[in-house]
């Protein structure tokens, strides 16, 4: 839709736009009656900027599951895996609305999976997205694939795992747990996972066609990333490495 007027009364709106695109329509939520909107992509930010404008008691955070990108008239995408909207509300509650969303979506063909920590969700997977997709820039800028410049998959990597520490430094929880293994596991192996994955057609469409198709969006997700963990102990230096590389 192109336009919503205060007395436009839907059940639920979804708000699926880039990070950076959000700000511009918040005044205009803010006036209209709906009851709940969905603010869903990735955001480490969580509902801060949200919350100064719009009614906690309207917000939920999500995210939605499929990755890609657009080509002619044509949506390009591929499912990250087999939910296709994460939600949560801001206080970690299972409320009946969530309950409600979740029951309706699914019968309609959409999996719900919901988060009793959404914004720990939303910043542990920028974890994983802000190193992959500066290295993807990187990568870019020197006329290589990403699948094929081991010094950027050595970066990126190394720069996941210096944000999963960032975050445990601050006690932030990593969500899903699975991603605590990026803290460990031994770089070969992580390395070897990681090259299958972005030499997949899943990884050319959901990761590199979504990344190079929203370049603007991940650079604010990552400078809302460094400014989340700008003030911690954990080395970055991978990060800001691949952030010169990518944005400079």
């Amino acid at each position: 839709m192109d336009s919503l007027k205060k007395e436009d009364l839907y059940d639920i709106i979804l708000v699926i736009m880039q990070r950076q695109q959000v700000s511009q329509i918040l005044p205009i939520l803010k006036e209209n009656i709906s009851p709940i909107i969905i603010f869903t992509g990735n955001n480490p930010s969580g509902a801060t900027e949200y919350l100064n404008i719009i009614d906690k008691n309207r917000i939920l955070l999500g995210f939605g599951g499929p990755g890609g990108y657009r080509e002619d008239y044509k949506i390009i995408a591929a499912y990250v895996d087999d939910a296709i909207l994460y939600i949560g509300e801001l206080d970690g509650r299972i409320s009946e609305r969530l309950k409600n969303i979740e029951q309706n979506f699914t019968q309609s063909g959409i999996k719900v999976d919901i988060s009793k920590d959404i914004d720990a969700w939303l910043k542990t997977h920028m974890t994983f997205i802000s190193p992959l997709a500066m290295a993807g820039y990187a990568a870019k800028k020197r006329n290589k694939t990403l699948g094929t410049d081991f010094e950027l998959i050595n970066l990126a990597l190394k720069g996941i795992r210096e944000n999963v520490k960032a975050l445990k430094e601050l006690n932030i929880p990593i969500l899903p747990k699975k991603f605590k293994l990026f803290s460990w596991v031994p770089l070969a192996i992580f390395r070897k996972k990681f090259l299958n994955l972005i030499n997949s057609e899943f990884g050319r469409i959901a990761l590199s066609g979504h990344a190079t198709a929203a370049k603007n969006e991940m650079k604010k997700l990552s400078d809302d990333l460094f400014e989340i963990v700008k003030d911690v102990k954990a080395d970055l230096s991978s990060n800001k490495k691949l952030y010169e590389l990518s944005f400079a």
